[in-house]
Order: structure tokens, then sequence, then C-alpha cells
């Protein structure tokens, strides 16, 4: 009889741990090294920032945090992955919000939406922006609307892909503006500012922090940015909405958690992520990449997401781009 109870209590602990109903408190969290997976490729910007940030947030947490990187269908395998983690704090996602707020909107077979996660902190601001060749005429975005409205469909702009931020926020500005501009889709930045650099397209949408050797060469220049905000380090750049077209396609990210991963554990990474931003070795490397840092709060990440969510439904509907 007392066998039998004692299996059955251990039958309820293991599967309390499993699910865990049981939670891990501040105190005793994390006691193994933590997975923090990225889902895109290795070597790019993302991953470089969340090498730093992982590095940073082991020190306040007193516990290794490995970088893995499962990359693949714009993000979405590597979320996949990480929503169907055991929710207990050892895995966690850094990623920017693109494939939890656009991608869900594209491919409706996806495993994974807002609710699949608990929302721990919102790390930085990814700043997009118009770039021309350095010898282009073109000085404003006001110069490029002109010249697609006396010639339409002449003005060509790259990206980095079908469905990206720059090809939604573009696509915002020709619905704003009421002209016509030719979207030309690379697989990636690297191929599509080989043509910008070659005078092949008209502008290029692309993120600031990855062209920052050729502006400071002069071989690119900036037009205007997508964001709400100027990027600090290029202050002279006018945001789209000051330049007289009222278009902002904001891109931020940070680190998530699956969800149902305990109360104890979100507080205690949080804590963790606020102080490792802060921290004067993470401060260093963003100003040297010119990546833009926003901490935010949990609850804050998560409204940021759910509003962008909104708002990229809307633009990826009248783009006809939702699949089923």
């Amino acid at each position: 009889m007392h066998d039998c109870l004692r299996g059955r209590r251990q039958l309820l602990l293991a599967f309390l741990l499993a699910t865990g109903a049981l939670g891990s408190s501040a105190q005793d969290y994390p006691l193994r090294p933590i997975q923090m997976l990225v889902p895109f490729a290795a070597g790019g910007g993302l991953d470089l920032n969340a090498r730093n940030l992982a590095e940073a947030m082991a020190q306040e947490l007193a516990q290794s945090m490995a970088v893995v990187n499962r990359d693949g269908a714009a993000g979405t395998i590597g979320l996949t992955t990480v929503a169907n983690a055991r929710p207990d704090g050892y895995a966690l996602a850094f990623t920017p919000a693109v494939p939890l707020s656009s991608e869900p909107h594209r491919l409706k077979s996806l495993q994974y939406g807002l609710d699949s996660f608990r929302y721990v902190c919102q790390v930085f601001d990814n700043i997009f922006a118009i770039a021309v060749p350095g010898n282009s005429p073109y000085r404003s975005i006001a110069d490029i609307l002109a010249d697609a409205r006396k010639d339409p469909g002449k003005v060509n702009y790259g990206t980095s892909g079908t469905g990206s931020i720059p090809h939604l926020g573009t696509s915002d500005i020709e619905a704003t503006t009421k002209v016509s501009l030719t979207h030309v889709p690379y697989k990636g930045d690297a191929p599509m500012l080989q043509d910008l650099l070659g005078n092949r397209l008209s502008f290029g949408a692309v993120l600031v922090s990855s062209i920052t050797g050729q502006l400071n060469s002069g071989a690119l220049r900036l037009i205007a940015v997508y964001a709400d905000k100027r990027h600090p380090s290029f202050a002279s750049v006018p945001t789209l909405r000051e330049a007289g077209v009222p278009v902002v396609q904001a891109s931020f990210g940070g680190v998530l958690a699956p969800a149902r991963t305990p109360d104890a554990v979100i507080g205690r990474l949080e804590a963790s992520c606020r102080a490792a931003v802060a921290s004067p070795r993470y401060q260093e490397w963003a100003r040297g990449a010119n990546q833009v840092v926003d901490f935010r709060p949990g609850k804050e990440f998560e409204r940021n997401v759910r509003e962008d969510s909104r708002l990229k439904a809307e633009t990826i509907q009248r783009l006809g781009l939702n699949n089923p």
C-alpha cells in the first residue's frame, strides 16, 4: 500500500515538474545553463547582439547562457522550437518582432501565435532607412516621389525580400503618397547592396546598422528613416514623417520565453535583462555597432508586439501577401 502511494506521489511530482506546474522561484532559478535561441543565421547583427546580451545576462544570473542559431523560414523555425520548449526558463528566444507580428498573418499554417510566448524584455530597435548611392541626384524623399510621379514605375528599389520590413514600409509609402515604385526583392541585403552600389537601383531600403562602413566612406547616403525617431548615430537624417510622408514601420525585438513559464522566472529574467542592457560593456558594444538600445519591460514589450501585429496585418492584407 505504502509503495503504491509513494509511486503515485512520484508520478504526480514528475508530471508537475514536466508541465511547469510547480514552477521555479526567483531564488532557485537558474540552476543550470540557459539556452538563448536566435532564429536567424550566425554572424549577422542580430546574432552579435544576442551574444553580447547573453554574456551580460549570464553575469547577472551567475549562470552560463549559450546562444544557439536555428535559422530558416524567416525566423519561424526557431520560434516554433521555443514555443514548443519546456516552459521552465531554460529555453529562450532572442528575436526581432517580425517572425511573431508579421509571419503569422502571412502563413496561416504556423504553429504559434502571440499567445505562445511570454514577453521577457524588449532590448533593441532596428532602424531601417532609404539609402542611395553617394552620387545619386536624390537628396530627399520629395525628390524620389517627384521622379516617381513624373514616370510611374521608373524608380526601383531593393529590399532583402518580399514581406520584409523595408518592403512593407515602402509599400506604405506608395499607398500614402499614391505613387508607383518598382520593387526588386533579393535573398538578403548583400546582393541588394551590390546592385545599389553599382547604381542599378534607385534606392535601397536597408537596416542602417548593416551599412555603417558604406555610409562612413560616402559610398551610400541616407535619405530618411522608417522609424518614429531618428537614428542617434545619424541625427541629421529625418524620419519619413518629418519629411512629410506619414509612414512609420517599426522594427524592434527582445527576449521571449515559452507560454506558461512561471512568473518568478520571468521576473528574474526581466531584472537580469534590464541590468545587462544597462551594463557598460553592452552599451559600449551597441555604440560601436550603431545598434539602437531600447529596453522595455515585458508587459510593454508585449503591448508593442500586439500593436505591431495589428498594423502589419493591415499592410499584408492590402498587399495580398496573406497565404492560407
